[in-house]
This record gives C-alpha cells, sequence and structure tokens, in this order.
C-alpha cells in the first residue's frame, strides 16, 4: 500500500513538473533542492548549537542552484527523449501487431484457397484419369493407331503427376489452415507401412542404380496414428533421397526405440548432401536445392515440407543431419504418445 501511494504521488509530481516544461521544471526542481538543503543546513547549526548566517545560506544557495540546474535540466531532456523513444517503440509495436495479424490473415486465406482450389482441380482431372486409362487399355474396343495409345498414355501418366501435385497441395494447405485432423488415426505395425513404402519406390531406386535396403522393426512396434500420412512422408523421403544419390548409392531405412519411449525412423542415404542454410530452404514449401542432382528430376518441393508438417501434426518432429557430398540422415521422431502398448512393454 505504501509504495503504490509512493507511486501515485511521484506519477502526480511528474506529471505536474511535465505541465511546466522542462525550463519550468528545472527551476521548480533546483528551488526545492536548494530548500531541502537550507532545511539541512539549519538542522546541522541547531544540533551543533550555531547561529545560521545569512552568508553561508547564500554560498549554499549558489552552490545548490549551480549543481542542481544542470543536473536536473539534463534529466529532464533524457526523461523527455525516453518518452518519445517509448512512444515511438509503442507505436511501432501496434503496427507490428497489426502487421502480424494481417499476415496471418492472408496465410489463411491462401491456404483456404488452395485447399478450395485443389479441390475442384481433382474432380475434372479424376475424369482425364478415367477416360485416357479406359482409351490406354483399349477397354472399349482396339485403337488401330499407335500414336493415340501414346498420346493417351502420356496424358494419364501426366494426370497422375498432376494428381499427386494436387493432392500434396491439399493436405499441406489444409494442415496450414487447420482442417486437418487426425481422427482416422488408428495402430498399425509401423513394419508393415515400411515395406509397402519400399515396394512402391523400389522401381524407382532400380531405375536410378541405388541400393535400397530397410532394416524392418519387429512386429510388436505399433504406431497409432494416420496409416496414410505415415506411408506419405516414407514414401516422400525415401523418394527423394533416391532421386539424389548417385547411381551406385545406397539408401538405407532404419529405425530404433528413443529413450522417452517413442520411436525414431531414418531414412539415410550417400546422396549430394546439402549446407546448413540449404536445408532451411528445403524445408520451405515449394523450394528447391540447386544442384547437379537436380536437373535430372522435377518436383514441386513439397516433400519435406509435408513431411514435416504431417510430423508435427501428430506430436512429433522431422530431423535433418547433412553434409555436402557426403549425404544426408533424417529422422522421423515419433513421440511417445504414439506409439501403442506394445511396443512400451517391449522396450
Amino acid at each position: 500500500m505504501v509504495s503504490r501511494a509512493v507511486r501515485a504521488l511521484l506519477d502526480g509530481l511528474d506529471r505536474r513538473l511535465s505541465a511546466l516544461g522542462t525550463s519550468g521544471a528545472a527551476i521548480v526542481l533546483t528551488l526545492l533542492a536548494i530548500a531541502v538543503t537550507f532545511a539541512l543546513h539549519m538542522l546541522l547549526c541547531l544540533a551543533e548549537d550555531q547561529a545560521v548566517e545569512p552568508l553561508s545560506l547564500f554560498n549554499i544557495a549558489v552552490q545548490t542552484a549551480l549543481i542542481a540546474l544542470p543536473l536536473v535540466l539534463y534529466a529532464r531532456l533524457v526523461i523527455a527523449r525516453l518518452n518519445r523513444s517509448k512512444s515511438h517503440l509503442d507505436e511501432m509495436t501496434r503496427r507490428l501487431a497489426v502487421a502480424a495479424e494481417q499476415a496471418h490473415q492472408a496465410n489463411r486465406a491462401k491456404s483456404a484457397f488452395l485447399a478450395n482450389m485443389s479441390h475442384e482441380l481433382r474432380t475434372p482431372l479424376n475424369a482425364i484419369l478415367g477416360f485416357s486409362e479406359v482409351m490406354k487399355d483399349q477397354h472399349l474396343g482396339p485403337v488401330h493407331n499407335a500414336r493415340y495409345l501414346g498420346y493417351a498414355a502420356d496424358i494419364h501418366a501426366s494426370g497422375r503427376y498432376l494428381l499427386g501435385i494436387i493432392n500434396d497441395i491439399l493436405d499441406l494447405s489444409k494442415i496450414e489452415a487447420g482442417k486437418m485432423s487426425l481422427e482416422n488415426a488408428e495402430e498399425f505395425a509401423l513394419a508393415s507401412v515400411i515395406e509397402a513404402s519400399v515396394g512402391m519406390v523400389a522401381a524407382l531406386a532400380e531405375k536410378f542404380d541405388v541400393a535400397l535396403t530397410a532394416e524392418m522393426p519387429a512386429a510388436e512396434i505399433r504406431l497409432l496414428a494416420v496409416e496414410r500420412m505415415v506411408r506419405q512422408i516414407l514414401i516422400n523421403l525415401v523418394g527423394n533421397a533416391i532421386k539424389f544419390t548417385q547411381a551406385g548409392g545406397t539408401v538405407r531405412i532404419g529405425g530404433a526405440a528413443s529413450p522417452d519411449g517413442g520411436y525414431l525412423v531414418t531414412v539415410e542415404d550417400s546422396g549430394v548432401g546439402m549446407r546448413e542454410d540449404e536445408i532451411a530452404e528445403a524445408l520451405m514449401p515449394f523450394h528447391q536445392i540447386e544442384n547437379r542432382m537436380s536437373a535430372k528430376h522435377t518436383g514441386t518441393g513439397l516433400g519435406l515440407p509435408l513431411a514435416k508438417a504431417m510430423m508435427e501434426l501428430h506430436g512429433g518432429a522431422l530431423a535433418i543431419e547433412s553434409r555436402p557430398g557426403k549425404g544426408t540422415c533424417i529422422t522421423l521422431i515419433f513421440p511417445a504418445a504414439r506409439i501403442a502398448r506394445a511396443c512400451k512393454s517391449a522396450a
């Protein structure tokens, strides 16, 4: 209570002094300092039983004024500058808050737009895929022109590639917009998902002459997650590792229980690797690292950002260790909450 009263008194005094201006406040404070000095001098004289001489009071007043006035003026100028700086800082903070909110709203609007656009594009694209598949497989009768068959196959392949891009954009937009949920999470064996993912990219590894090996986790290692997302994460990461590994290189998938009861899945390659700044860039949507391997492969730069977003949606994390020319190791960190009891009891 006392500190509040003193603070209120000081605030009131400061407001009154500010109303007088810098010069007026300096004069008032100087007179106050002289009065306090006079009072102390008189008390000292009374205590020592000495007479108060007018000349000594005049000297004290002059000395006090010469010392106090410059100090008070300087202090008031500093206080005024600090107040102006505080006002400027408050204004900048307010503008930054408004800008941050506008950027957040713009990002959400962008994510919502991409999600809606991707959804609208999938409907006609599915029709293109269906009709081109009927034509290339000649379900309704033979096509006698081989070039037409080739065109139909190209249309179908391009459509599947475009559909994959649209699905990635849709998933990432839903996650950014907060519309992707884990309602479909269920318990499943991690080994089966790794095996299925390896099977889907095995042809790619064979095409680029890359040795692909996988150390399957024990059958009791089970995750509580959305199986489709975990499979997509692994396919994206292993596919990237294969694409950016030279012919004759290796890509290895491994796994191990973490000390906190979670589980780690690693995708390690002997490819071109990345610098620290390139790792940060690779994790940004639609960004691609330029190197001697990138000219050979197409992509949108969504594989790593989407994998990272899906891992974080599960409460996990994605860690990258890489060195140029030495390869890359990506670790998927599944938290203990996503590990089924069978795994915990085994650990």
